[in-house]
């Protein structure tokens, strides 16, 4: 059996065509790019998502026919909060709100009284990110659109529907709204209320790993892809990325090294103590939640470093490996607070600027360098220090851009005191999808086995911990966590 993954990112989407074993049988890759206006505003023209998915699943199915192959199921997983209004027949009204978009700041500052409340619902605190919050502010902002909007879709929505003519959402998007009740699964009527959102507004949930239909006539003349394939929701494109990693039981974090950082885990049941120093989502493994914490930037501060300081350098990378590898924990006495853009968890404050401390005549460059990064690891490591309160963890299973340093992985062993482990297939996202898609057409039992049977060729390096280096490192983290609460008002 054939899997064609549909995996729906920030800058480009990407199909790939899998066998059930994990076989790549062709991959195809289309670009596009936000709107960035004044104010924070970040918008995207619909038609990107609707013709790349219709241009890359007419490329596959030439690919398919060629090669006299099939493809037997069609898998979408996705970025998971921009909101795109519609009509009936699935026509967007508007540009997609960006899940990057920052209009909603003020009137999530609005409702900080209704946070407690709000988390205890929905298992996030109220948010700019979320998709709840952009669709109150189209309501006060452009209420002729809300009023015209048949559909208030995010992305997958949206093209679950140009493929099937069904306009449902599953489990892991709704955990992203702010509007589902994360214990029942269902729309709030409190959530709705507080957020003003009518329910007729919302796409039907569904569990992910669903059959949410099956390609209909038009899109197979659209796109040459036979009539009927079932078409399931794999879930969020981070909960698909940590299945992938192999987190698919207890007691392992994923995180994803990219612009900024993103930790998950896996929990059977939503924690009984939970507080919202995390944000606790439907996972895309039915029946099973993820804890999800998060840091604004992580490559991004680093490129910024790059820029302003290391501009002359044609191997900055690997002169990266040379910082770290000579320089000792502490960066001789520097010390770094990396919230360049805010600080998300765990404690959400968007006013957190970046910092460097004890910078002294004798601090070089290469100092303030690794203090960043140092800084930057510690701050995943308070994350994975709040994941501790509600699971136990055992290990770290890493990927992105910074992961491809063998000296900043030996960093991250050491500052979180785990260790970390690095595989060498890069799709995580789109093999996650894969796995649970593969358990609904019955090919594996659970996710796990199909894990193992995916990925069973995956190869992976571990890096264990420098016990006293750790020690260093657990002693700066509270140096800087103390300096961050000195800073605040």
């Amino acid at each position: 059996m054939n899997f064609l993954i549909l995996d729906v990112g920030t800058s480009s989407m990407r199909g790939i065509l899998f066998r059930e074993d994990g076989t790549m049988l062709h991959t195809v890759q289309k670009e596009y790019q936000v709107i960035t206006l004044e104010h924070g505003w970040v918008e995207q023209n619909p038609l990107d998502f609707k013709d790349s998915m219709t241009q890359i699943v007419k490329e596959s199915a030439e690919f398919a026919a060629q090669e006299e192959e099939s493809i037997d199921v069609v898998a979408l997983t996705s970025q998971r909060s921009s909101v795109i209004p519609v009509d009936r027949e699935g026509n967007h009204l508007g540009n997609a709100q960006m899940w990057q978009d920052k209009r909603t700041v003020p009137l999530c500052q609005a409702m900080e009284e209704h946070h407690r409340e709000i988390f205890q619902l929905c298992g996030s605190r109220v948010n700019p990110v979320f998709s709840g919050a952009k669709m109150k502010w189209m309501r006060q902002n452009q209420p002729d659109l809300y009023e015209k909007a048949y559909k208030l879709t995010v992305i997958p929505d949206y093209l679950v529907y140009h493929m099937t003519g069904n306009f449902y959402t599953d489990y892991t998007y709704g955990s992203r709204s702010l509007l589902m009740n994360l214990k029942t699964c269902r729309w709030d009527p409190r959530l709705l209320e507080l957020f003003e959102v009518d329910e007729e507004k919302l796409c039907e949930l569904k569990a992910p790993g669903s059959i949410l239909g099956y390609t209909t006539k038009e899109f197979a003349e659209q796109t040459g892809l036979k009539e009927g394939v079932p078409v399931i929701s794999a879930g969020g494109d981070q909960q698909c990325g940590m299945l992938g990693q192999g987190v698919v039981k207890e007691g392992q974090v994923s995180l994803t090294l990219g612009t900024g950082g993103f930790l998950l885990t896996t929990c059977r049941e939503v924690p009984e103590n939970l507080d919202w120093d995390v944000v606790c989502n439907a996972s895309s493994e039915a029946g099973a939640y993820i804890l999800e914490a998060s840091m604004l930037t992580c490559t991004s501060a680093m490129e910024w470093f790059k820029r302003n300081f290391f501009r002359e350098e044609t191997d900055f990378y690997g002169k990266l490996n040379d910082i770290l590898t000579e320089i000792p924990a502490g960066s001789h006495g520097c010390l770094a607070l990396p919230y360049f853009q805010g600080r998300s968890t765990p404690d959400w404050n968007s006013d957190a600027t970046a910092l460097f401390s004890g910078i002294t005549l004798n601090t070089s460059r290469e100092d303030m360098l690794k203090a960043l990064l140092e800084s930057i690891c510690m701050e995943i490591g308070n994350n994975i220090a709040s994941f501790e309160k509600y699971v136990p963890l055992e290990k770290i299973l890493i990927n992105g851009g910074l992961s491809k340093s063998e000296a900043f992985n030996r960093m991250q062993a050491d500052i979180y005191g785990k260790p970390v482990i690095r595989m060498d297939n890069a799709e995580s996202t789109a093999i996650g999808a894969l796995m649970v898609a593969s358990v609904t057409m019955g090919c594996y039992r659970n996710v796990e086995e199909a894990f193992a049977g995916i990925r069973k060729n995956a190869g992976a390096k571990e890096y264990k911990v420098h016990e006293n280096v750790h020690a260093v490192y657990r002693e700066l983290r509270a140096q800087m966590n103390e300096l961050y609460a000195r800073l605040q008002p």
